[in-house]
């Protein structure tokens, strides 16, 4: 169900006298005026995403970021690029130090955007129809252990700071769904919270105990705070007044404004800081440790990726390698604790029998279902 939250704005567009038609500031318009039509190709078709396609204001800035950088590295009076100049863009890249993964990126805008080109016609051949994307670094993402989790969690000073990082982990959301929900998004009594995904999606996210209690906690003290009351205007009546109170944002800094990614994440900074964690993590963080631990506790794939908001289980399917890996070391664990028991046992038995019993566990199936096991976790972790 996509469904923007712009409305609440008015149209991005509709400020011509200080954002362009894709609601980017004036300025960051002017990369590639000089380059004419191509110019103007890349205005509509970042028009086309935004009223379209219902792309946020962070991914059009990404797509006009790799399109002008496109543009502005092409020679002058080009208007109709070719394959062989692509290539050529995309030699430059690299020879620049972007690692496969940024190209990759790039890649995918210009590809988006010549596509488009070609059905309006503005271009009679796509110059990369038959480019293949360079080949991306596989990196398993970064996760906290259960126990770096609630480290965290006990560090936080504030209720707010503990249902952040309670809704982070918890509910499994991006940080931009987070910051952007408003009270009218929770409801608490059956225990979800809905948000607003990529391309404006609309999810039903099930919050579990922990998050509705540090929820519960941290609306309790807001409603306490003398700052609310500035939410109740002489003359208003309980409704309009109730009203007013549901679509505020859940999260507000202290000058009362919805809170930004940046907060959050030093949130997160500092919390982890306090907790004695040392790993490199960010608010997604928690996000890839809500997806990892829930596989490993033998959670349905499927199941996950509906609670993620991955469009393609393909997406999700990165973490069964994280939870695999958990596996291979479960099963390390037991097959060292089992070598000492038998060592142990054997120990214990008279002189001819221990020979025996070792003969007999070296040569018998205890000897061959372990490294049998062991070549299928192996090739598990490499599908």
């Amino acid at each position: 169900m996509a469904r923007g939250r712009s409305a609440a704005h008015g149209p991005i567009s509709s400020a011509k006298a200080t954002t362009t038609g894709t609601g980017l500031p004036a300025g960051e318009a002017s990369t590639g005026q000089r380059a004419g039509a191509l110019a103007e190709a890349m205005h509509d078709y970042l028009e086309y995403l935004e009223r379209e396609r219902a792309l946020s204001l962070n991914t059009l800035r990404a797509y006009r970021s790799d399109l002008s950088a496109f543009i502005q590295w092409l020679p002058e009076r080009q208007t109709e690029p070719d394959r062989q100049q692509l290539i050529k863009f995309l030699a430059y890249l690299k020879a620049r130090g972007h690692r496969s993964t940024s190209v990759s990126r790039i890649m995918a805008s210009l590809r988006g955007w010549f596509t488009w080109q070609k059905l309006t016609g503005r271009l009679l051949e796509d110059p990369s129809e038959s480019l293949q994307n360079p080949q991306r670094e596989r990196r398993l993402p970064q996760v906290l252990t259960p126990e770096e989790i609630a480290a965290m969690i006990a560090a936080a000073r504030t209720s707010r700071d503990c249902c952040l990082i309670e809704l982070l982990y918890g509910a499994g959301l991006r940080v931009s769904e987070l910051v952007n929900l408003d009270m009218k998004d929770l409801h608490l009594k059956p225990g979800y919270l809905k948000c607003f995904g990529k391309g404006s999606k609309e999810r039903v996210v099930p919050i579990g105990t922990a998050a509705l209690k540090a929820l519960s906690q941290y609306l309790t003290e807001r409603q306490e705070a003398p700052d609310s009351r500035q939410l109740t205007r002489y003359g208003d009546s309980r409704s309009k007044a109730a009203a007013r109170e549901r679509s505020q944002p859940l999260f507000s800094d202290r000058q009362g404004k919805r809170l930004n990614r940046l907060l959050v994440w030093q949130v997160v900074k500092r919390l982890a800081r306090r907790a004695g964690i040392s790993k490199s993590l960010s608010p997604h963080t928690l996000r890839h440790s809500f997806a990892t631990h829930l596989l490993e506790n033998g959670a349905d794939l499927r199941a996950v990726q509906e609670l993620l908001g991955h469009s393609s289980v393909v997406t999700t399917q990165l973490y069964t390698h994280l939870s695999r890996r958990h596996l291979r070391q479960a099963y390390q664990t037991a097959t060292e604790s089992f070598t000492h028991l038998l060592a142990d046992h054997q120990q214990s038995l008279p002189p001819a029998v221990a020979i025996a019993s070792k003969q007999q566990t070296e040569n018998g199936s205890c000897a061959e279902a372990m490294p049998a096991a062991e070549e299928q976790i192996n090739q598990a972790s490499h599908d």
